[in-house]
């Protein structure tokens, strides 16, 4: 049963150090970049629909960059305060930026396919954060882990559309349009899934 519980430990790092490499590198490359918000940067389809588009990636990298943090045992358990004042910062900043997601979708002008699932991305981004809210306010304190745990997992949406949109392109694996169709959806869906699993296999393991 140690052994079992440390390979999991290593395992959680691995992927942690894993995941904060991918996060570092998407912001930097691909985020950072659309700060600056004039045409030559953002191109004739995202600039039309700047004043969406720019608060969207500042929200996301907010989120983004803070999440970690809500995580920590120890930084939550030493800097309570802190803790609860960055959650509210990303709270609000996550149900702001699937606001926005779902304006960007319904104008995305692709098919319906991306249409749809970027909407559903942005719906499902604002209401897990709003259900991790509430179930804090309810003094839910498990509940609410295991709905930060979603919510994170989809703020990290963008990085897994970019990472695998990056692959299947470099492959030559589909047409862009069909590449755009199937990660509208897998960038969010997939992730959450894996997530879910982890989230009632640690109940089933307390049992």
């Amino acid at each position: 049963m140690k052994k079992a519980t440390t390979k999991t430990h290593y395992s959680i790092i691995v992927l942690s150090i894993l995941t904060g490499i991918l996060i570092g590198y998407y912001l930097i490359t691909r985020a950072f970049p659309m700060l600056i918000p004039t045409e030559e940067v953002y191109g004739s389809y995202y600039f039309p629909r700047v004043f969406w588009v720019f608060p969207h990636i500042v929200l996301g990298i907010i989120a983004t960059i803070i999440g970690p943090f809500q995580f920590i045992p120890k930084f939550r358990n030493t800097y309570l305060k802190t803790h609860r004042q960055l959650g509210r910062i990303y709270i609000i900043s996550t149900i702001l930026g699937g606001i926005s997601g779902m304006y960007m979708a319904v104008t995305s002008g692709v098919n319906l396919v991306f249409t749809v699932g970027l909407f559903m991305l942005g719906v499902a981004w604002a209401t897990s954060s709003a259900m991790a809210f509430m179930a804090i306010k309810n003094q839910k304190v498990d509940l609410h882990k295991d709905w930060m745990i979603r919510s994170y997992v989809i703020t990290l949406a963008f990085i897994s559309f970019r990472f695998v949109e990056d692959i299947l392109t470099a492959l030559e694996i589909g047409t862009q349009t069909e590449i755009l169709g199937i990660m509208s959806w897998a960038c969010w869906s997939i992730p959450l899934f894996i997530a879910e699993v982890f989230i009632q296999g640690k109940k089933m393991n307390k049992k």
